[in-house]
């Protein structure tokens, strides 16, 4: 990863909740216009893990939404 992406997740991860999910959101939008190069499963594994261990962390703060 480039230093600029890792400076870019690492001001995301400074962000509140709200304008993470905002940023998520767009980037997925975004994504469309990428060419199509399958992740590996490896890569799918580790996404899915940060998302729960995120999901964890929100809903040991209470922070739980009912728009889910």
């Amino acid at each position: 990863m480039s230093d600029t992406a890792f400076q870019l997740l690492a001001t995301f991860e400074t962000l509140p909740a709200t304008e993470q999910h905002e940023i998520v959101t767009q980037l997925l939008r975004r994504t469309s216009a990428l060419p199509d190069t399958p992740l590996s499963d490896e890569d799918l594994t580790s996404v899915a893990d940060d998302l729960f261990q995120m999901l964890d962390a929100e809903e040991d703060n209470g922070n739980v939404s009912n728009a889910r």
